[in-house]
Formats: structure tokens, sequence, C-alpha cells
């Protein structure tokens, strides 16, 4: 019992780990498009967090709210964009 709570421990640390960068990613990353897809996976991230501390109805909304709607609504913003003159920096 008392290893199956290390190896839980761990993992919630490497989730914690996982998306700590992913979300210094978002804010360092200067193509708008990355950093939509970095946000997402951050999400997912805190997602999978929230199910290990046993939240399931919240990681359920926060899914659905985060990596569904946000993520579309950012995308038609970003393409939006382009039509006025935006232009994506490609690396």
């Amino acid at each position: 019992m008392k290893m199956m709570k290390e190896v839980m421990k761990m993992i919630i640390d490497l989730f914690l780990v996982l998306f700590l960068i992913s979300s210094l990613i978002v804010v360092i990353e200067r193509d708008l498009i990355r950093a939509l897809i970095f946000l997402a996976l951050a999400s997912v991230f805190l997602i999978l967090l929230l199910y290990l501390y046993r939240a399931p109805d919240v990681a359920l909304a926060f899914s659905i709210v985060s990596t569904g709607a946000t993520t579309v609504l950012f995308l038609a913003i970003i393409k939006k964009l382009e039509r006025f003159g935006y232009e994506r920096k490609r690396a």
C-alpha cells in the first residue's frame, strides 16, 4: 500500500512538472498557433491532475470548457486576425 502511494505521488509530480513546462512555453512562444497547442496541452495535464486528486466531476467540466470551447474560440480569433493583417511568425 505504501509503494502505491509513492508511485501515485511520483505520477502527480510528473504531471505537475509537465503542466508547468507547457504553461511556460505558452508564455514564451511567439507563434500563436503553437502557443494555443501548448495551452491545450497544459489543460490536459491539469485535467489529469484533477482526476488523480479524485475530482472527476471538476475534471470533466474543465475538459469541456478548457480543451474544447476555449481552444476552438482562440483558433477562430487567430484566423480572424489573419484577415486583418496579422502574420504568423514561423520558426
